[in-house]
């Protein structure tokens, strides 16, 4: 004899996120006329920023992940020019101090590359986790900021935003401002 017995407790089910297929890390090299030089991830997209205040600004899309780092590209004259630029990165990131759990910040310096600069890693829930700064301390300055394109979850995009981070470090470390 078989029987089937249910019980009438409810049992809730814990909450799951969708599986995340990540694209194959290749690179391509992006040239474009401007100053500087870099690689991506194929499967991102680098298109210029069309309220550009200047050239060479650009938004590179994640499109998989609808996460964007907008970039921008700037000349000075003179290190007052490049301390104030420095300033404006620092003021921008730390802009975010209320909601970070703690901003962690790293030197850039690649002296055979002649490429200065910092990353301010955020942590916490703050708008933006990721900003940089590039210089080579003469008359080139390249920012980077980070975002999802939407309202999210730190723990449910950690995954994600690591992922990405590691695309962002591969731009970092082979970019290079032309002579």
């Amino acid at each position: 004899m078989f029987s089937l017995v249910a019980c009438n407790n409810y049992v809730p089910k814990p909450s799951a996120y969708p599986r995340v297929e990540y694209p194959i890390k290749t690179y391509e090299q992006i040239d474009a006329d401007c100053p500087f030089s870099f690689e991506i991830p194929k499967y991102s997209e680098l298109q210029p920023y069309t309220y550009a205040v200047k050239p060479c600004w650009y938004n590179l899309n994640y499109t998989p992940f609808n996460a964007t780092l907008h970039t921008s590209y700037v000349s000075f004259n003179n290190l007052n020019e490049l301390d104030s630029l420095a300033e404006d990165s620092y003021k921008l990131a730390f802009k975010h101090i209320s909601k970070a759990d703690e901003i962690i910040e790293r030197e850039i310096s690649d002296s055979t590359k002649g490429l200065y600069g910092m990353i301010y890693d955020l942590q916490g829930k703050t708008a933006t986790p990721f900003n940089f700064y590039l210089t080579d301390g003469k008359n080139h300055f390249f920012r980077g900021s980070f975002y999802f394109n939407e309202k999210t979850k730190l723990d449910s995009i950690q995954p994600i935003y690591e992922f990405i981070n590691a695309d962002m470090m591969h731009t970092i470390e082979t970019f290079e401002f032309k002579q």
